[in-house]
């Protein structure tokens, strides 16, 4: 018979204990599965004819009184035993299940159970030898199935015919197994004989892996025409590529597809997880690998943007980096939290919303009107106007808290006074303001001005990487010592007269590839802004001069991570 015209009744008991002998069932669950879908479905609470131990009412909800109106056996086994009919009896620990509801119909007078039986741990445990456990709270986690009822019989029933229906699709791709019988068959294999690992896995873990690195870099997964199939990055190369070609039966299908048709491991090493970021970014746009779901393109991400050039500036958002002399922050993730960050901005610091030539003219517009301007048409105070300028500087760069801590108490006011429906208003607009606000603290400056070298140090480790940011771009990274040594010191020197020449232009035009490195390096440095110390650069600034705050981070004086040294 062909497996989809099978009849597989999935079944789950609930007991009083783990003995069959002694305990007793209290529900039974099971549900129909033809041809992969649940068809029917069977549920019935059991009087054991005694009290229910605490310890399983705890687990499944149970109590001795949900029991005390409920059929005792004898009523219950017949009813299953008519749903049951034919079927083939599949459970997850079969023996388990079986062996309550044979001792239950040893009790009654009557034979055993004579149906055909699967058990779906036996399946797992020949199909996903690398999975870490077997049991059904583990597959139904690494199936991402969502069933209610969890640990009562019907829903664990139901779990299982999802995982039974995961299995057997394995089974028809892998071993091309469509029949009952050979169904069967395949639960009592031994497991050498189950799967062999392909020639070309072995090949790979034998041969390649050993020889990788314990370094960050870039690999790059090909098939045997030698075209990328994947590439990402890594810490540590050694482990990442090992995570890949380890326990290859527990992966998603789709991972599990790709390993099927790699034959070439390469690898680039970088000489800092960030570099490998960006250099992975740059493969897989130019490459475009079949299994990379995420970076194949540039996304124009939008830029707040301070506009300087007029003596009543305007802040607004914009998804390019002209060269205007305007002042540019962010990116930040998409056009909402943008129009969030210009709106709180406005509202909070009140400069001028209207166009140039309404200014101009001198009329007073709506937004004067609500107070969200300090209206330079009219009262022309360029100080104080100009001072308004520098606080809306300091909260894009992150060093003014003061609008978060007033949101915040706008927030508990509400909650306070029960209007929790404005309380959530400010919550939602409150925390990704946080996290915006705390990747602009790090840089501190805007993006043409973000001129800076970044000790990033973790804990214990007796060396630190330096990496140069010039222009709001990583540039180039050095590694040092801890504390650095005087080649060290020399090197530093040499590093910061090339990066930091205060002659060096800025660049006219940012490039997409440009503006998603930028990207890239915002999100490092809030990742891991406790473990870097900021050492900001301006023109001002001789460049040697920052050699001495380098050695301080490095080790030479006690330094707080996440600490910005300013200029």
């Amino acid at each position: 018979m062909h497996v989809s015209d099978a009849t597989f009744v999935v079944t789950d008991t609930e007991t009083t204990g783990t003995k069959a002998e002694t305990d007793r069932v209290i529900e039974i669950g099971a549900v129909k599965v033809v041809d992969g879908e649940i068809v029917d479905r069977y549920q019935q609470l059991v009087n054991p004819q005694r009290s229910i131990p605490g310890r399983i009412t705890k687990l499944t909800g149970i109590t001795t009184g949900m029991v005390f109106d409920a059929p005792p056996m004898e009523e219950v086994l017949p009813e299953y035993l008519d749903f049951l009919d034919d079927g083939v009896l599949t459970a997850h620990n079969l023996s388990f299940d079986k062996g309550f509801l044979d001792a239950e119909l040893d009790r009654m007078g009557r034979d055993p159970l004579s149906n055909e039986t699967l058990c779906t741990v036996r399946l797992a445990r020949r199909l996903l030898p690398g999975l870490d456990s077997k049991g059904l709270s583990r597959l139904v986690q690494f199936y991402d199935i969502t069933v209610d009822g969890r640990h009562r019989a019907l829903g664990d029933a139901e779990a299982t015919g999802i995982v039974l229906r995961r299995l057997l699709s394995q089974l028809a791709f892998e071993h091309e197994i469509e029949d009952v019988d050979d169904l069967l068959s395949f639960q009592h294999r031994r497991y050498q004989k189950v799967r062999e690992t392909p020639s070309h896995l072995k090949k790979i873990r034998n041969e390649v892996l050993p020889d990788a690195p314990d370094a960050p870099g870039v690999y790059l997964l090909k098939n045997s025409r030698g075209a990328s199939l994947y590439i990402g990055k890594a810490k540590k190369l050694s482990d990442r590529l090992r995570s890949h070609f380890t326990a290859v039966e527990s992966k998603g299908s789709r991972k599990r597809k790709m390993l099927q048709k790699v034959r070439t491991v390469e690898w680039e090493e970088t000489g800092t997880e960030l570099e490998a970021i960006l250099r992975e970014s740059r493969l897989i746009k130019t490459e475009k690998p079949r299994y990379n779901r995420a970076q194949r393109r540039y996304y124009s991400r939008p830029f707040i943007r301070l506009d300087t050039t007029n003596e009543y500036p305007t802040l607004s958002w914009t998804r390019t980096l002209s060269d205007d002399d305007a002042e540019y922050y962010g990116p930040v993730r998409n056009t909402d939290r943008a129009d969030m960050v210009v709106d709180v901005a406005s509202r909070f610091f009140r400069l001028r919303e209207c166009d140039d030539d309404r200014l101009h003219l001198g009329q007073r517009c709506l937004y004067a009107d609500m107070d969200r301007c300090t209206v330079p048409c009219e009262n022309e105070d360029k100080a104080a106007y100009a001072r308004a300028v520098e606080n809306v500087r300091a909260f894009l760069t992150g060093q003014d808290r003061a609008v978060l801590e007033e949101l915040r108490a706008r927030m508990q006011q509400a909650s306070e006074e029960r209007d929790f429906e404005k309380a959530a208003e400010i919550r939602d607009t409150l925390e990704p303001l946080e996290t915006i606000l705390e990747k602009q603290r790090v840089v501190a400056a805007p993006i043409r001005h973000h001129n800076a070298a970044l000790v990033h140090r973790t804990k214990e480790a007796t060396t630190a990487d330096v990496l140069f940011v010039r222009f709001g771009r990583f540039v180039e990274s050095v590694s040092c010592e801890c504390p650095p040594t005087s080649e060290d010191r020399t090197r530093l020197q040499t590093h910061c007269r090339t990066h930091f020449d205060p002659a060096a232009e800025p660049p006219s035009n940012f490039t997409k590839r440009a503006t998603d490195e930028i990207r890239l390096l915002s999100h490092w440095t809030y990742a891991h802004r406790d473990e870097l110390f900021v050492v900001r650069w301006t023109p001002a600034r001789d460049p040697e001069t920052l050699v001495g705050d380098l050695c301080d981070a490095l080790g030479g004086t006690e330094k707080t991570p996440g600490q910005v040294t300013e200029p």
